[in-house]
């Protein structure tokens, strides 16, 4: 059985990886293992990124406890921090073309052979948006939702893309959502969408994430 240790970002990000995530790479004889990022050491916290200096320190705390495992990550470029590697310096590059840079730079920076870097574009919630309808239903059991609203967000960006639902402090996909069901939950909702909609359709929908998948499935 290969091994993999996935560091992510917060609740939600960790409930995907052990309710969704492990279950399909048990089917390549992966086991995933999954931690949120470390925030407060003294106290023990464990969700969200408050900075890469403690980014860092926590994977590669990870790396050296366990180095002949393999390691990524799932966090989100929406609300990461200035000093993440390439944040500035990539701002103005076309969305893809800017992930790709700031995987490769934070590749060069943790520097370890086992490390796959995965930046999810733009947040975990723009893979809820592989399908509107199923949001539209899900969500709509307890919200009152404008007709086909989800699909005109989607529809909004190029290409119909959910990867390029951008982000802007009010457009983000998890802003999107929150602006028409303020009793979203990001943790039970988005899981429990997700898994209806499918790894199929994620990866159908979202490029960047299939190729993250693709990477992880072929792991020997």
């Amino acid at each position: 059985m290969i091994r993999l240790n996935i560091t992510a970002e917060g609740f939600s990000e960790e409930r995907f990886v052990s309710d969704i995530l492990r279950p399909h790479l048990l089917n390549f004889e992966i086991y995933a293992d999954v931690r949120k990022v470390l925030t407060n050491r003294k106290l023990r916290k464990r969700g969200g990124i408050v900075g890469y200096h403690k980014f860092k320190n926590d994977v590669i705390q990870w790396i050296r406890e366990s180095p002949n495992v393999y390691h990524t990550t799932l966090i989100d470029l929406y609300g990461l921090t200035t000093d993440f590697p390439g944040h500035i310096a990539t701002k103005d590059l076309p969305a893809y073309d800017r992930i790709e840079e700031m995987e490769r730079l934070l590749g060069v920076d943790i520097n370890h052979h086992t490390f796959i870097p995965y930046i999810q574009l733009h947040e975990y919630e723009a893979l809820m948006f592989a399908d509107p309808v199923v949001m539209q239903n899900w969500l709509g059991l307890y919200n009152q939702l404008p007709e086909n609203c989800f699909e005109k967000i989607r529809s909004s960006v190029p290409d119909n893309n959910p990867e390029l639902i951008n982000e802007g402090p009010n457009t983000a996909p998890s802003k999107r959502i929150l602006d028409l069901c303020d009793a979203y939950d990001k943790i039970d909702d988005g899981v429990l969408i997700l898994k209806e909609i499918g790894l199929n359709n994620l990866r159908k929908e979202c490029t960047h994430f299939n190729e993250w998948l693709t990477k992880l499935e072929q792991l020997r």
